[in-house]
């Protein structure tokens, strides 16, 4: 798993949601994941994103240049937004990849 908000958000969700179910004498769900990109800057003008499939192979379709930067700083900027949304409303990560058959159970 990718060391990146695209991942950590999900997990830290989960992980809290399972503490809660564990309090209540409840078992805790499997965690499942899936991704739907790879964004990466090339310094502050250039960048790619490959878009992927939710265990991490790649699609088609891709980004370069300053579209995919314009992209790719649209999603950095989501994560305080989203921290506040799931604050609120934690089961509204539920929009996320969830993977298929080649992506295993955390």
């Amino acid at each position: 798993m990718h060391g990146t908000c695209q991942s950590g958000m999900p997990t830290g969700v989960h992980a809290a949601v399972s503490i809660v179910r564990e309090l209540e004498g409840r078992r805790p769900k499997p965690f499942r994941f899936g991704y739907y990109h790879t964004p990466v800057s090339l310094g502050r003008g250039d960048a790619v994103v490959q878009f992927t499939r939710p265990d991490g192979s790649p699609r088609r379709a891709y980004l370069t240049g300053r579209t995919a930067v314009r992209y790719k700083e649209t999603v950095s900027a989501s994560p305080w937004p989203t921290y506040g949304r799931m604050k609120r409303m934690p089961a509204s990560g539920a929009f996320w990849p969830r993977g298929g058959r080649s992506n295993r159970e955390a």
